[in-house]
């Protein structure tokens, strides 16, 4: 969905948002977005992807769409486990 082909290029093409944009894809606010990746908050989600985060310039960020569309996927109501190690 968010990883596409340019047919003339066949080249891959990558979104990466910014927060308000992951924000607003995910369904939360801003505030609970930076929370579940604080371990100190009570929202802190350990299974949120960290490495789809990408620094773009010395104060600015964005996170891949791939990874968060895979994440959000993984926290549908009814999905199967991932084969994470300690299962």
């Amino acid at each position: 969905m968010f990883e596409r082909r340019i047919s003339s290029m066949n080249r891959l093409v990558v979104m990466a948002l910014k927060c308000p944009e992951a924000a607003k894809f995910l369904a939360m606010s801003r505030a609970t977005f930076y929370d579940i990746q604080n371990p100190k908050s009570p929202r802190f989600d350990p299974t949120f992807p960290t490495t789809a985060k990408v620094r773009l310039g010395a104060r600015s960020v964005a996170w891949l769409a791939s990874d968060l569309q895979a994440w959000l996927e993984s926290r549908r109501v009814g999905a199967q486990p991932t084969g994470r190690a300690d299962q």
